[in-house]
């Protein structure tokens, strides 16, 4: 299997592995970066003891003003957490649904963060902006092609 340089991935706001196939391309943000990290404590033989911790994923997606970040702003409200599935080089059939990806990663966690960045909208231009996206993780599964893979961070 021939392996890209690049990733490309999405962001779609519901759960992946629950929704399989029924993910529209339509749905999706495209993802400009992200970062996380997860920890746990060790032992001066250096042998992991202890709860994962996590510190925050943040995230930057480009969205159209139009379409704008209501879904986002709705999140940062509500008190549930919320997942975000990162999916991996995706690829979609002509009406639009998935048909295929490398990987992906679901987490859930709670928005605590949203940065906006906008260059000047103009007459006739397509605009976009940049959203920076801060979640307090509580679980990550990791799905590939094999069986998905928890990781629990916390279990709310």
């Amino acid at each position: 299997m021939k392996h890209p340089n690049f990733l490309k991935a999405i962001l779609f706001t519901e759960d992946l592995c629950e929704v399989g196939g029924s993910v529209l391309q339509s749905g999706c943000y495209t993802v400009q970066d992200y970062s996380y990290c997860c920890k746990r404590n060790r032992d001066e033989l250096g042998n992991s003891y202890g709860p994962i911790r996590s510190g925050y994923l943040e995230f930057t997606i480009r969205v159209d003003v139009e379409r704008g970040c209501k879904r986002f702003y709705q999140r940062m409200a509500e008190q549930d957490n919320a997942p975000f599935s990162f999916i991996f080089n995706a690829s979609f059939l002509p009406n639009g649904r998935l048909k295929g990806y490398d990987d992906g990663m679901v987490t859930y966690g709670y928005i605590v963060d949203i940065e906006e960045f906008c260059s000047d909208v103009g007459e006739g231009l397509t605009s976009q902006m940049l959203l920076r996206i801060k979640v307090l993780l509580s679980n990550i599964v990791y799905v590939g092609h094999d069986t998905p893979r928890n990781l629990y961070i916390t279990h709310d």
